[in-house]
């Protein structure tokens, strides 16, 4: 499959849907299997013998029709079922011949369309063969009904639930990317304003501090040249001036570096938690996010809000990549002492996207617990899955 069907499994897209060169391939190669199953199937059973050319191009015709199970799932699932139940009414009784067309067209629903759409509508479909052939021998056995049912819903369901569980890999696994790109460029956009600001601070220091020495020396002139008094006060006062437009350019660059989207890159605390948890639920995550405030509590510092929200980030982080398809809990409680933060995951339910690293996510939490004096504790629960919990205190100052 291709990777452009990745991204938006669910959603229509903008783009003109295109018949792809293995979807032809795949219909002529069926077209020609089927075709040819049912010339030897029809020299063999006399009673085939004059159904035979209509039943041929009937297949045929379905198979041609798999060229659009991909971008076109619904339309294909049209003609494909139109082909079968056609076929099934020209049979002779207690012979059936079914095409594959509907285990490929089956997959191609599963991965487009959401399971609550895709399975009452393959389900009714099913039903069709079983409720053609007793209306044609009503006094066949119940059993053979009722086999024949079981068959129909397996050829129909199964490929479907396929489908569906390889769309959802796909999408778990753009969330998953699309995360980490997001915080790659956050991580690159703060690293390059720490590094303006170094520049900044280096700039200042070593330019602005000789530029400065100059406009002291050229005041010296000033006062210490008695030959040609006019002249000297004259060269003083233009080399003054020069030094003194030189260091307001110089401070003027250092303002533009640190002033440059740093109004809006404000370190994120508590109150953009929620905002994180929505854009990891937008992408497809089972993530839930319950808090017992309203916001963060009153003896909360700004940068221990920030440390925080870095701690569930990187454990949301951790859980995309170590633990697919798990569902996420964010948990904030606060007392009148303490902040106690918990992310918890369930049990992966594929393999990681990546095998494990060398825990430097963990000792970065760690980190930002132990500055803002908190305590951070990580491991495995007992239901099977992974959880974070990080307790801070509150108001030491009034404790001093």
């Amino acid at each position: 499959m291709s990777r452009d069907n990745t991204a938006v499994p669910h959603t229509r897209s903008a783009a003109r849907p295109r018949i792809r060169r293995n979807d032809v391939l795949l219909a002529l190669g069926l077209a020609v299997a089927q075709g040819a199953a049912v010339v030897l199937g029809g020299v063999v059973v006399a009673e085939f013998r004059p159904l035979l050319p209509m039943i041929t191009v009937l297949l045929v015709a379905e198979s041609l029709a798999l060229m659009l199970w991909r971008s076109r799932p619904l339309v294909c699932q049209a003609l494909v079922w139109s082909m079968e139940m056609l076929i099934a009414l020209m049979v002779p009784i207690g012979y059936s011949v079914s095409g594959l067309g509907q285990l490929v067209v089956s997959f191609g629903i599963g991965m487009r369309l959401p399971l609550r759409r895709a399975v009452p509508l393959l389900s009714a479909l099913a039903l069709t063969g079983p409720i053609i052939s007793y209306g044609r021998e009503p006094a066949s056995p119940w059993q053979s009904s009722a086999l024949l049912l079981l068959v129909e819903l397996a050829i129909y369901l199964l490929p479907m639930l396929g489908g569906a569980a390889l769309a959802s890999s796909r999408r778990y696994e753009a969330a998953l990317r699309e995360f980490q790109r997001r915080e790659h460029a956050r991580q690159l956009e703060v690293a390059l304003i720490q590094e303006r600001r170094r520049l900044a601070g280096e700039l200042h220091d070593v330019a602005a501090h000789h530029l400065a020495g100059i406009a002291v020396q050229a005041a010296a002139i000033d006062r210490l040249v008695e030959r040609e008094p006019a002249a000297a006060r004259a060269a003083a006062a233009q080399l003054r001036g020069q030094a003194k437009e030189a260091l307001a350019g110089l401070r003027s660059v250092v303002g533009l570096l640190r002033r440059d989207h740093e109004d809006g890159v404000a370190p994120p605390g508590l109150a953009h938690l929620p905002a994180l948890v929505e854009s990891i639920s937008e992408l497809g995550v089972d993530i839930r996010m319950r808090a017992d405030g309203q916001g963060p509590p009153p003896g909360l510092a700004p940068q221990e809000g920030t440390a925080v929200y870095r701690v569930a980030q990187q454990a949301i982080s951790n859980a995309l990549q170590h633990a697919p398809g798990a569902r996420i809990l964010v948990e904030m409680r606060s007392s009148g002492d303490r902040l106690v933060l918990c992310v918890t995951n369930t049990a992966a339910q594929g393999e990681p996207a990546e095998p494990g690293g060398g825990g430097s996510g963990l000792a970065v939490m760690r980190e930002r617990a132990a500055a803002v004096g908190g305590r951070l504790e990580a491991g495995p629960i007992r239901q099977g899955g992974w959880r974070v919990r990080l307790a801070l205190p509150l108001n030491r100052e009034d404790e001093a």
